[in-house]
């Protein structure tokens, strides 16, 4: 790395070293492939004993390889694995899969090595799983509940109002599954309350259909204080204030206390699409 007092030529080339050409970017760490394949195995052995068979899968294509690779042998693998094959399987998915794949999967781990590996190899930060439902990385972290994961995406450059095929973005997930503390970040971050799933559902409603009190709470205040904010008046600022004490709360409920903010929580697939 040159020095202040390097030569502009030696400046240069380092620069283009390490922000055209990447050459200093590392290979995917082995512990966090590691850890991302125990918890596929740990995911997979979790499945097989809530279920007494395996049922085959009419297509395991679901994430896209990178360009120019030939399909793995386990693509060729007969449809009635054993538990053996299905934990090889997930194991070579893993090694070549498409960055953007790559950080959809491990959004939902909270596996920030892997996460920044996938994001120093090209990942887009908002890649589309077309083969479910459109859903972006930070769609996937919101299903696991997982708060870090969901910051650090965001500070990554995640667009928090992306939706999926059905209309609906981060916020609509997190209301639908009860997740406060995400309902509070994605608010802070700028999320559109307002906005409308292809079912004409906005996550007010959601909220009230699901009987959550403390988002529809949420959702309100947030709705409130925007409206005060474009009112000329002393009231602005007063509604900023108490708005900013109620988010303070729950942010810091959030991250310290999680369990408090557990509620009952919907079935996503019960929403039509």
């Amino acid at each position: 790395k040159p020095h202040p007092t390097s030569p502009r030529g030696d400046k240069e080339t380092w620069i283009r070293s390490k922000y055209v050409e990447k050459k200093f970017i590392q290979k995917l760490p082995e512990t966090g492939r590691a850890a991302l394949q125990r918890r596929n195995r740990a995911l997979t052995q979790e499945r097989n004993t809530q279920r007494p068979a395996l049922k085959p899968k009419p297509n395991r294509a679901t994430l896209p390889r990178l360009p120019g690779l030939s399909p793995s042998p386990t693509d060729l693998v007969p449809q009635n694995n054993t538990h053996k094959e299905v934990e090889e399987e997930e194991e070579e998915d893993l090694s070549g899969l498409h960055p953007g794949a790559l950080l959809y999967r491990s959004a939902a781990l909270q596996n920030f090595p892997v996460m920044a590996d996938a994001l120093a190899h090209g990942a887009n930060v908002n890649w589309v799983n077309v083969t479910e439902e459109s859903s972006t990385p930070l769609i996937q972290a919101v299903s696991a509940n997982a708060l870090a994961a969901c910051e650090f995406l965001l500070q990554n450059g995640a667009n928090v109002n992306q939706a999926d095929s059905n209309g609906r973005g981060p916020l609509h997930h997190a209301t639908i599954l009860g997740h406060t503390g995400l309902v509070c970040l994605f608010l802070k971050r700028g999320a559109d309350y307002n906005a409308r799933d292809k079912t004409q559902k906005d996550p007010i409603s959601i909220a009230v259909d699901t009987a959550n009190a403390d988002i529809v709470t949420l959702l309100r205040i947030a709705k409130m204080n925007k409206e005060m904010r474009e009112m000329d008046g002393a009231f602005g600022q007063s509604g900023d204030e108490t708005y900013q004490d109620i988010f303070r709360d729950f942010s810091h409920m959030a991250s310290n206390n999680p369990e408090k903010l557990k509620r009952r929580s919907a079935d996503p697939k019960s929403y039509p699409a």
